[in-house]
């Protein structure tokens, strides 16, 4: 019984310091304790989210599943409760790690992907419903299917590049608001000096590698 106390009140702490981060994880979703997740990320059906960090303002649809850990194929049984509690094993055949998952800042995944260990989703990267991604993702690729392949970038490799350097993600809320003419600016369509331009007038500190490209 007070395991089961102590269990909720660590699970209505950290609901408050993720309401107060503007972090949404929907009810009935599954987070391992060591799991971080950037400020103002949504999650908006439950999921099941093993050991990872997910970056800040990330658009999740829902039923998102992130294995931090493998079984380890080489033994004859390899579900872990069988080899402890009917085996007697002291043998580990589960928790193989192939590295830490990672999932970048402003990414949107959609519904019901599955995400394998050892996987770096970039910045800004799209990954489409039901993909499975066994492999990393570059920032602002978009990824589908199973396995996830890349079937296109979001922008030039200029403009990645000046999006790496901005890290809009990491500004301050006023930051962001007085920053509005820049996220209402269709990056598509516009090109690199442009964008250069629009973010000094707003006062940003760019290099002038920035400012290279079309």
């Amino acid at each position: 019984m007070m395991r089961r106390i102590a269990g909720s009140l660590l699970l209505a702490i950290r609901r408050v310091g993720l309401w107060r981060r503007n972090i949404h994880v929907a009810l009935g979703s599954r987070v391992d304790r060591r799991a971080v997740i950037g400020d103002c990320t949504r999650i908006n059906r439950a999921s099941e989210i093993g050991n990872c960090t997910i970056g800040a303002y990330c658009a999740i649809g829902g039923r998102l599943v992130v294995r931090s850990t493998d079984h380890y194929m080489g033994y004859p049984n390899i579900q872990d409760w069988a080899q402890v509690k009917v085996i007697g094993s002291d043998v580990a055949v589960a928790g193989k790690s192939k590295g830490e998952v990672v999932i970048g800042n402003a990414v949107w995944i959609g519904d019901s992907v599955i995400i394998l260990p050892g996987v770096t989703v970039g910045n800004g990267a799209v990954i489409g419903a039901g993909s499975v991604v066994t492999k990393s993702i570059p920032p602002y690729a978009v990824a589908v299917g199973n396995p996830a392949r890349v079937i296109k970038k979001r922008f030039s490799d200029e403009m990645i590049a000046l999006l790496e350097q901005v890290r809009w993600w990491e500004w301050d809320v006023t930051t962001l608001r007085a920053s509005k003419e820049f996220f209402e600016t269709n990056l598509s369509e516009a090109t690199v000096t442009e964008v250069v331009t629009l973010l000094r007038r707003l006062g940003m500190n760019l290099t002038d590698a920035s400012a290279e490209g079309g």
